[in-house]
């Protein structure tokens, strides 16, 4: 089974301490057909629970149309008879949106664990299991590298942990909380075999900067990443590798890494293509002054507009495609802020690359988790003209990525369905886009849509004979 890799690392860490044959991980579907008397406690892990985060807040509102599946799909989980009979521990990158004790008693969870995991999980199952009398909101500590333990099992996408923290000081982020560490090569590769033992071909490099891997400060140690690929690409099987994330001033300050890197794969992999996730957010660089300083270094917040079509550039020539997220309400955020995101973005026309415009979601353990979360309600004309001007690039750019996409034997196959698809969604989306453009809503709704909010259903006798 595929899992999460958080939840890879914590099975790890927990069969550490308790071995192997008291530990499991479980797909939902699977839960009630695997626990048994012998089970004690159900440990849960999401990245949004509650369907809050972005972009799911934001689609949702959006759309209007019902709750976000993943809220669904986490309060199917709940509702099971298991989750009222053993003790239910919460944590992962979502855990913040469950650390209230109101919440917690609906949906009959025992225990909030916030933060890294890999001292404190093991220890708070421990005195569980002892009966000892905890807090039901607790806080990891920060684990050296040496403490974070291979994965034990395959993770989704093929996703292997690189590196943790981040270290640039994005105000909005909660990674940039986390210290920067780095994995091993060693240890990198051994987590790659792990994955492709069991068959998987694709290998997504995590952190918050790939290209950043070793460095010792801001700039890149270009040596130490090209060993990185290099011996992750040896790895007998791998069919391609993947950057979940790069940031756009490391692109744009390094542009010869950049190539190093894709000529790597492209030789020595079959892949001709690679992409990764990256922050935009603004083109309004007062904002990148106020909240995201560190975002720009080496160079001033006053670069950032040049650095990120210089960034793009760089990107596109090397084929690797980039997905770009946007924030709209930014605390301080005004309207010329919003018409130097709508310039930039202009100024990206013509480059291969997606641009995802997000509003802000004030999240628990960022530097601004006292700031209101921006909603649709509160979207100027401005606003829906940025929203417009991203989605229109993203349909003149859909069909040539629709075109490069080839995975396997089955490419033709996903290559045709994913050109129907974008097709109906391209035709839903066309007769809005203009609109928007125009700086009109899309929709006459005024109000918060209801399914914004999550209301929590309250399951401590839900299923119980009355």
């Amino acid at each position: 089974m595929y899992a999460d890799a958080g939840l890879r690392i914590m099975e790890a860490c927990l069969v550490n301490v308790f071995g192997e044959a008291e530990v499991a991980v479980v797909h939902p579907s699977d839960l009630e057909a695997v626990a048994g008397e012998r089970t004690k406690i159900i440990g849960i892990g999401g990245h949004d629970f509650l369907g809050i985060n972005p972009p799911t807040s934001e689609f949702v509102e959006m759309v209007n149309t019902g709750p976000p599946y993943n809220r669904v799909k986490f309060f199917e989980l709940m509702k099971k008879p298991v989750m009222r009979e053993k003790i239910v521990v919460a944590g992962g990158k979502a855990a913040w949106q469950l650390a209230d004790e109101t919440i917690m008693d609906k949906l009959n969870i025992d225990y909030v664990h916030l933060g890294e995991g890999e001292l404190s999980v093991p220890a708070m199952f421990k005195s569980i299991l002892a009966g000892e009398k905890l807090p039901r909101i607790i806080k990891g500590g920060v684990p050296s590298i040496d403490e974070i333990p291979n994965i034990r099992g395959a993770t989704i996408h093929g996703l292997v942990e690189i590196a943790r923290g981040c270290g640039r000081g994005c105000a909005f982020c909660t990674p940039n909380m986390q210290k920067l560490r780095f994995q091993s090569i060693a240890h990198i590769v051994k987590d790659v075999k792990t994955n492709v033992d069991v068959g998987q071909r694709s290998i997504c490099l995590h952190s918050e900067d790939v290209l950043r891997y070793g460095a010792k400060g801001i700039a890149p140690d270009d040596e130490r990443v090209l060993k990185l690929f290099r011996q992750v690409a040896a790895v007998e099987g791998i069919e391609s590798i993947g950057m979940s994330h790069v940031a756009l001033s490391t692109v744009s300050h390094n542009p010869g890494l950049v190539t190093a890197v894709s000529e790597t794969c492209y030789s020595m992999l079959d892949e001709d293509w690679t992409g990764a996730q990256t922050g935009l957010e603004t083109g309004s660089v007062r904002l990148i002054g106020q909240h995201m300083r560190g975002k720009v270094l080496p160079a001033p917040p006053e670069e950032w507009p040049e650095i990120v079509k210089q960034a793009f550039g760089i990107l596109d020539d090397n084929n690797c495609i980039c997905a770009a997220t946007l924030i709209n309400g930014l605390p301080g955020e005004t309207t010329d802020d919003v018409l130097k995101s709508i310039e930039l973005v202009a100024d990206l026309k013509g480059t291969r690359s997606l641009l995802v415009p997000m509003n802000f979601v004030s999240m628990r353990g960022s530097a601004l988790d006292d700031e209101e979360t921006f909603t649709m309600k509160k979207m100027t004309p401005e606003h829906w003209q940025l929203f417009g001007e991203c989605i229109d690039h993203d349909l003149k750019v859909v069909p040539e990525l629709i075109r490069i996409y080839k995975t396997g034997s089955s490419g033709a196959i996903k290559s045709l369905l994913l050109r129907a698809g974008a097709k109906y969604i391209t035709n839903a989306l066309q007769k809005y886009v203009g609109q928007m453009k125009r700086g009109e809503s899309p929709t006459d709704r005024t109000e918060v849509s209801k399914w914004l909010n999550p209301d929590i259903p309250d399951l401590k006798n839900f299923g119980m004979m009355r």
